[in-house]
């Protein structure tokens, strides 16, 4: 079989290339025909159309179909999307819950108690600072429970002149590491701690009706351990047991994954399909960073409570949801920015006392991160007249903006002894001395209303539903929207859907999808069932889209050439031949609607149209003299030049 797929397969490829570096030639000002305005509509609101969709929206009619996208709270959501979603628990939990459930450390080993809770201080100088003969003293008026304790502790200079205790100290160390690892053992048991070699060997290369027979056998306890000592990808047939190992080994990747798998089955069954759209867009341009320390079990809540209520209506409403959400303080440092002048105040100019010395260590003073990507970013533009005076004052203006209990609760507060209180100059606009946290709403405010936020705003949504160079003309009639109406984000988006721009020739086909698109459309042309998006969430980052894995502030890119190398699209071509042979776990194709079809017809049904030239001639050179299934050439379809555009 492979050695008949990769010629094929770089048939296609070479078209693709060719085909997917070409610029869109349509015109701004040429119509599209009414079926190529269902198409395209249904491209661009949704991750891609199912069988029968294009059907409905012709029933229903484009521009009320729209309209309906538009008001998501009036759609009823699919009960397949609810039922997939209902496992993954962490969803639905607020992020005290999940810090306090999902910690960081699977395991809590007991530690050993400290030297000062063992000794009284006076006898603990004498053991780390005395003389030789007053150290051997204290050590061996102790009793030999005590004494290993200590010995196991101490610095190994505190034996310097005495050689029997170093030799005592150092089997103390020995026998203490010994029983952490009997603990952990204990605690996190390696495979062959809890099967026989016979399951070991059905573990690791068992079918999975062997597979289910092992689980069966076992006790709960151990068929949990079982799946904690297992690699996740072994455990792609039982989900809910590679959840429970998750949860035993890497409690905080547990709460990673059911965001991943959580995003997936929405862009994959929920009737809202617009909205999933833009929670997708949104997050990107806030982008948070979950490899970041601490940013992790925080993005569940910062997805769902910061960005999602808000993705259609006002933009300012948005921006200071995630200026305020301990996502993006952690992920930008804004937490730990603080006034110069804080440590040359009252008791903290001089760091004495413990919480002082700890506040000291963390602080770095002022930190310009988040109100540069505010600005940059977020809001102005690259371009938006801002100076380096303005990120500093914008700065300044967030200082006290921070984080409460950040292990245990992470709830935003507002902490005046680390706010610079005096006077600020942003954008021309004076900010007086004292205004405290309203220093930062005032900024958040002037940045919403500012008509280089409008601009960037509208550019930004016409690159991502239009085309990666939109029509001046379009973005200005968005931006002035944007302005009449204090940054309504449902209002700049009916603007855009309605224009003549957006239902042309100029916009048909003009869009690259992104690895989390191609992914997504393949699977709702297939009209396949999933039940498990695990093996998904890995194949859209081996596309080079890690899920909630962009480290850079400025997001995944919203234009065709990032997503354009020829390994890239080797690798969507990968991805179509393995869905379409029903090669990736938790997906189920149903390629009986395909039987009996010719390419011309498979073509049509997976793309709404016919084939390119240049798709159609790749695909007929392939198939010459071949005799394939129908689920090859969807495979082909699926993996060609025009299947990437949208």
């Amino acid at each position: 079989m492979k050695r008949f797929v990769q010629p094929v397969a770089a048939a296609v490829l070479l078209a693709s290339v060719a085909a997917l570096m070409a610029n869109a030639q349509g015109a701004f000002d040429k119509n599209l025909s009414s079926d190529q305005r269902i198409l395209h509509a249904l491209n661009r609101l949704t991750f891609g159309p199912r069988p029968g969709d294009a059907e409905e929206v012709r029933r229903v009619g484009v521009e009320k179909w729209i309209a309906l996208q538009l008001h998501p709270a009036g759609i009823p959501e699919s009960s397949v999307l609810e039922a997939r979603l209902k496992p993954l628990e962490t969803l639905r939990m607020d992020t005290a819950a999940i810090l306090k459930e999902y910690p960081v450390n699977a395991m809590r080993f007991p530690q050993p108690p400290r030297l000062t809770d063992l000794l009284p201080q006076e006898q603990l100088r004498r053991i780390q600072n005395g003389t030789a003969e007053e150290r051997q003293a204290a050590l061996n008026a102790l009793d030999a429970g005590k004494r290993r304790q200590i010995l196991a502790q101490l610095a190994p200079q505190t034996f310097t002149g005495l050689p029997d205790l170093q030799k005592e100290a150092e089997e103390a160390r020995t026998a203490e590491n010994a029983e952490r690892q009997k603990e952990f053992r204990r605690l996190m048991p390696q495979l062959n701690d809890l099967l026989n070699p016979d399951q070991m060997s059905m573990a690791y290369r068992g079918s999975p009706e062997q597979l289910t027979e092992l689980f069966a056998y076992l006790d709960p306890k151990k068929r949990a351990q079982v799946a904690a000592a297992l690699p996740p990808q072994s455990l792609t047939a039982f989900p809910e047991l590679r959840r429970q190992g998750m949860r035993l080994r890497q409690p905080q990747q547990l709460v990673l994954d059911d965001l991943k798998e959580g995003k997936i089955y929405r862009a994959l069954y929920s009737n809202r399909q617009l909205e999933e759209v833009l929670v997708d867009f949104w997050f990107n341009h806030f982008n948070a960073y979950e490899a970041k320390a601490s940013v992790r079990p925080l993005l569940t809540s910062y997805e769902r409570d910061a960005i999602r209520p808000h993705v259609l209506g006002h933009f300012k409403d948005l921006l200071l949801a995630t200026a305020r959400h301990p996502a993006m303080l952690y992920y930008l440092d804004n937490w730990e920015s603080v006034s110069p002048e804080v440590f040359s105040i009252g008791p903290f100019a001089e760091p004495v006392e413990a919480m002082a010395r700890q506040i000291s260590r963390r602080a770095h003073g002022l930190n310009e991160n988040y109100g540069r990507e505010l600005m940059e970013l977020h809001t102005l533009g690259v371009k938006g007249g801002q100076t380096q005076q303005d990120v500093i004052a914008v700065a300044r203006c967030f200082t006290g903006w921070t984080i409460r209990k950040p292990d245990t609760d992470a709830e935003f507060v507002f902490a005046p002894f680390m706010h610079d209180s005096g006077e600020k100059v942003v954008l021309g606009h004076k900010i007086p001395a004292g205004g405290g946290e309203q220093d930062g709403l005032q900024v958040i405010d002037i940045l919403a209303h500012h008509p280089a936020t409008a601009r960037f705003i509208s550019t930004k949504l016409a690159q991502r539903f239009v085309a990666d160079d939109p029509p001046q003309s379009l973005v200005d009639r968005m931006a002035q929207t944007f302005s009449k109406t204090d940054g309504d984000l449902r209002a700049v988006m009916q603007t855009m859907f309605s224009s003549p721009e957006f239902f042309s020739e100029g916009a048909w086909q003009a869009k690259i999808k992104s690895p989390l698109e191609m992914v997504v459309s393949a699977i709702r042309a297939s009209g396949a069932e999933v039940t498990d998006t695990y093996a998904l969430a890995q194949r859209i980052g081996d596309l080079g889209e890690p899920l909630y894995g962009k480290q850079d502030p400025n997001g995944y890119p919203d234009t065709g050439e990032a997503w354009l190398s020829t390994s890239s699209l080797f690798g969507r071509i990968n991805f179509a031949a393995s869905l379409m042979s029903g090669q990736i776990a938790g997906i189920k194709v149903d390629g009986a609607r395909l039987d009996g079809k010719d390419a011309a017809a498979i073509t049509r049904e997976l793309l709404g149209a016919g084939a390119s030239p240049q798709t159609r001639e790749a695909i007929e050179k392939g198939l010459e003299g071949k005799e394939p299934t129908a689920r090859f050439i969807a495979g082909l379809v699926m993996g060609s030049p025009d299947f990437q555009k949208r």
